[in-house]
């Protein structure tokens, strides 16, 4: 294992949690502007918990604490030298959901129903310019989020917080107060691990890292030239909605039945609350007020940005998770699912998960499918120690 993996380092201690030092609004407050579609009545015991918070107020009471020099380099230049501050009026909204999945699947599952898209490239963030579209993230998350941000790791979890500087706070935010959502992406029900996906609705991106020379465990090495050159400060920051969800981790041989269902599982909640929450997101992202007094019920397209989750460090079949995100998103009735592939590396494991899915959607029940997949016999990668 490489030295600087997510998996050896240091997670640093931090004092004993105390009250919050800023205002929060929480679910009861908050339910009714998350849920304002009677289409969801019957998904409403699926959000576990809200918070609302000023992200100026979140920002200077909890300050990021970054232990690694080169990630203290960029902190201090965004600051310091760039004078970062959030908008007074700009609000962050954090969810976390219980596990929940229908046991008949919709109808009309067919391919114009759900848009697959890939894309040779990385998340860039850039809005697709339609103002009736939310369009959401995932986050490769850890089961405890955002743990390592502060480490010498520039993987994608921690690359996105060292983008979304406000991240880094809202981690210690939930270290060193006593609050309703934790950080927790998972859960344990009768020793059986559990998907609890946490949504972050309205994030703002202030630096752009080129990662070519500083991804993974080169992050540490790169001298100060390097970071100034890799390191581009947005004039105009961009509005970003995150899915944090961990993938499963380090398996052997052949997938199992509850590793399959799992990944469904995961994917599925993340990417339903995205929908559910798609109201709520559309006016904190367009909108410098709070958005309780305008919560409409209005019908938004809901656009997912996804890429190798869970493959890289953590090992998973590429075809496995490709396979297993798009039928999450038909099923949740996503209206867009895009993947970001970063190269052409992979046409083949790409084609077989979509004729497979394409087969797999015929089926009206999740039970059925995953003895399907279960019968593919897709196999277990190795690490890359990223």
């Amino acid at each position: 294992m490489a030295k600087h993996s997510r998996f050896t380092d240091d997670i640093w201690f931090t004092p004993a949690p105390s009250a919050a030092q800023i205002p929060v609004r929480t679910i009861d407050d908050l339910r009714n502007e998350i849920f304002v579609s009677n289409k969801y009545e019957s998904l409403k015991q699926g959000l576990y918990t809200a918070e609302e918070m000023k992200s100026k107020d979140l920002y200077e009471n909890y300050a990021p604490n970054f232990k690694d020099k080169n990630k203290q380099f960029i902190y201090k230049y965004i600051n310091e030298i760039r004078h970062y501050s959030p908008s007074p009026d700009r609000y962050l909204l954090i969810t976390r959901w219980r596990p929940f999945m229908p046991d008949v699947l919709p109808d009309s599952l067919t391919r114009p129903s759900t848009r697959i898209r890939f894309q040779s490239d990385v998340f860039n963030y850039q809005s697709c310019g339609d103002n009736q579209t939310v369009e959401w993230y995932l986050n490769f998350a850890n089961h405890d989020l955002f743990a390592y941000y502060g480490g010498p790791l520039l993987a994608q979890d921690e690359l996105q917080v060292l983008e979304c500087i406000e991240l880094a706070a809202l981690r210690e935010y939930f270290v060193q107060t006593i609050n309703t959502v934790g950080s927790s992406t998972v859960s344990s029900n009768r020793n059986k691990t559990l998907p609890t996906p946490i949504l972050i609705s309205n994030t703002e991106r202030v630096i752009q890292m080129d990662t070519s020379k500083v991804y993974g465990n080169a992050f540490a090495k790169a001298s100060e030239r390097q970071l100034i050159q890799a390191c581009k400060y947005l004039d105009s920051s961009q509005k970003v909605n995150l899915i944090a969800i961990e993938a499963p981790s380090h398996g052997r041989g052949s997938y199992t039945r509850d590793q399959i269902d799992y990944i469904l599982l995961t994917c599925y909640v993340g990417f339903k609350a995205a929908q559910i929450l798609a109201n709520k997101t559309h006016a904190l992202n367009t909108s410098n007020q709070r958005s309780s007094s305008r919560s409409e019920n209005k019908h938004f397209r809901t656009i997912i940005h996804t890429g190798w989750w869970g493959c890289g460090a953590y090992g998973n079949n590429r075809r496995m998770m490709i396979l297993t995100q798009i039928l999450a998103a038909y099923w949740a009735e996503i209206d867009e699912l895009v993947f970001h592939t970063q190269s052409n590396d992979y046409q083949g494991d790409i084609d077989a998960a979509q004729e497979i899915a394409h087969q797999l959607l015929k089926e009206k029940r999740v039970d059925d499918v995953i003895n399907q997949i279960v019968k593919l016999n897709l196999q277990w990668e190795k690490s890359n120690d990223t």
